[in-house]
């Protein structure tokens, strides 16, 4: 029931969105951009609140061992495993033989069939 009148309040809205015209200010968006020293990648603005956080909690900004490392290494581990398998002389594991099935039978449709030829239907008679 009310499907009606949100559709058309998000039409209003998105049609303000596509007529909107607003004076983008060049001049502060180059300060912006330029603020930035060249190859030290995106700005973030979060890394100010990080920084509270960690001192705040009594850690460094940088952990000694953060569950990424660890994860990492436990793959570390396994892909250095799984190597050392594929690299020894064990045979793959043996898989039971797949039994052929029996073909199915697929009908054609009548426009699919082959038409008799005509000198074929003198023959027969």
């Amino acid at each position: 029931m009310g499907r009606g009148r949100q559709k058309a309040k998000q039409q209003k809205i998105a049609r303000k969105l596509k007529y909107l015209t607003t004076d983008t200010d060049y001049d502060e968006l180059a300060k912006e951009l330029n603020s930035q020293e060249p190859g030290t990648g995106s700005f973030d603005p979060f890394a100010d609140v990080e920084e509270q956080y960690a001192h705040e909690s009594g850690e460094g900004t940088k952990s000694e061992s953060s569950p990424v490392d660890d994860d990492l290494d436990e793959y570390a581990k396994w892909a250095a495993e799984a190597a050392a398998k594929a690299a020894s002389d064990e045979p793959p594991a043996q898989h039971t033989p797949v039994k052929p099935h029996k073909p199915i039978h697929m009908p054609l449709p009548s426009a699919m069939k082959p038409k008799p030829h005509p000198s074929d239907e003198s023959t027969a008679k």
